[in-house]
């Protein structure tokens, strides 16, 4: 029988980073990219530092690694745009309002 879906959520986060840190560490994760099999060993992984947490390879950490890679690409391209910068004391991309406001506008 499949296993339920299970969804994402921030208790995952702090777990699921430390995965990849490992994994990189490793030499599994290289600027970004997963050798064959680093999914599932996220899986098990998760699963025993969040035991019954039900994570799956294919779904739910395929598609974590896939948005954490979209958000840093977001970040790194806001870093880049006159008028963004990043924040040290709160740890966030910031800019004037109007910058935010031609983002806003499209």
């Amino acid at each position: 029988l499949p296993r339920s879906y299970t969804f994402w959520d921030s208790r995952h986060d702090e777990p699921f980073l430390l995965c990849l840190l490992e994994l990189t560490e490793k030499g599994q994760i290289d600027e970004g990219i997963c050798k064959n099999g680093v999914f599932k060993e996220i899986e098990r992984m998760m699963e025993k530092l969040v035991p019954g947490c039900g994570l799956m390879a294919k779904g739910n950490v395929k598609t974590r690694v896939k948005k954490m890679k979209h958000w840093y690409h977001s970040t790194v391209m806001m870093q880049h745009h006159s008028g963004f910068g990043w924040n040290e004391q709160h740890s966030y991309v910031d800019a004037p309002e109007d910058v935010w406001e031609k983002v806003s506008q499209g």
